[in-house]
């Protein structure tokens, strides 16, 4: 792998690396103008064509860009991103109170963002701004999931794993570990 693009850096993809760049940010950036083209007062069967062009921008967008950047480039482009999203890995392992809260926020964000909409206006207006409420269900829910830490992620993976066993803690054992904290 000492001849990839991954050593040699941007510099030897050159313009095809930032066209391929420029080629996802638009795709992306498509998804913005949904909105005004569903306001807009042209006919309907237009608007239905443009609104499923912008949706699936993009999906083509990236396929282009792996075409114009080649295998090298997409390959840097997926080392550059995991490289910044690995800084936002939490940590593996969290206190007791900090996994209490996290788990309290978690089990909430969900209750709340499942019952609300059939229950408006007992705990607040849902109907009134369900946009607003909708947003602070699901970053309760990302900030649980951050709270939780590097195991309780691994038990959530561990849901979708027909393998996977679950080893409870003997009694004797989380007692001593409880009076040592």
């Amino acid at each position: 792998m000492s001849d990839t693009a991954l050593d040699m850096g941007v510099g030897h993809l050159g313009w095809r690396f930032g066209i391929g760049i420029c080629l996802i940010v638009c795709g992306y950036a498509g998804l913005a103008l949904i909105p005004t083209v569903t306001g807009s007062d042209m006919s309907l069967g237009v608007k239905t064509a443009l609104t499923g062009l912008l949706a699936i921008a993009p999906l083509l967008t990236k396929i282009a860009a792996v075409a114009v950047m080649g295998k090298e480039g997409f390959k840097l482009l997926k080392t550059y991103i995991f490289n910044h999203l690995g800084r936002l890995r939490p940590p593996e392992t969290v206190s007791r109170e900090r996994y209490r809260l996290g788990l309290a926020l978690f089990v909430l964000s969900i209750v709340f963002g499942s019952l609300l909409p059939y229950f408006p206006g007992f705990f607040v207006d849902w109907s009134a701004n369900e946009t607003f409420w909708s947003l602070v269900s699901d970053l309760v829910l990302i900030a649980s999931l951050l709270m939780l830490g590097g195991e309780f992620w691994n038990k959530l993976a561990a849901l979708f794993s027909y393998d996977a066993k679950v080893a409870f803690p003997d009694e004797k054992t989380s007692l001593s570990a409880g009076r040592t904290q």
